[in-house]
């Protein structure tokens, strides 16, 4: 009977290790399972530091053109006191009423003006950035 023995071992030998690999199998799909959470989890914290690295890099470019629109009034309102300085000196007396009405409108005007592109950009920054949290929030919803 040690054939019978001889193959009911074997049979165990190859039971256990099919149990062992079966196991090893079972760790390794339980990791991998981990790892693709992970890596969600991974992505979904990159797109949302890509969606606050955009809205940061449109803010910062939003208070550059503020800046950078407050030094044109100031260099303009700077010139203009220059000019009407000279112009006071300079400008026989019967000139300097016309002048100054004159200046006063034109200066009017450029205040509207002023104001009217201030209106337009306000509204034209407003439209890309509901656009762009549109886009990121479909394109994270679509990805998970």
């Amino acid at each position: 009977m040690p054939v019978a023995e001889d193959g009911a071992s074997r049979t165990q030998s190859v039971q256990d290790q099919v149990q062992g690999a079966m196991a090893v199998m079972q760790d390794n799909m339980r990791a991998m399972a981990e790892r693709d959470s992970q890596l969600n989890h991974l992505e979904a914290r990159t797109n949302d530091l890509q969606g606050a690295s955009k809205a940061f890099s449109s803010g910062a470019k939003r208070l550059q053109r503020h800046y950078q629109w407050q030094r044109y009034k100031f260099y303009f309102a700077v010139g203009a006191v220059v000019v009407l300085a000279v112009a006071l000196i300079l400008l026989p007396s019967q000139y300097k009423v016309p002048f100054f009405v004159v200046s006063v409108l034109i200066l009017g005007v450029l205040a509207l003006i002023n104001a009217l592109l201030g209106r337009y950009r306000d509204l034209r920054e407003e439209e890309p950035a509901s656009n762009v949290e549109l886009g990121e929030s479909l394109t994270r919803d679509g990805m998970e």
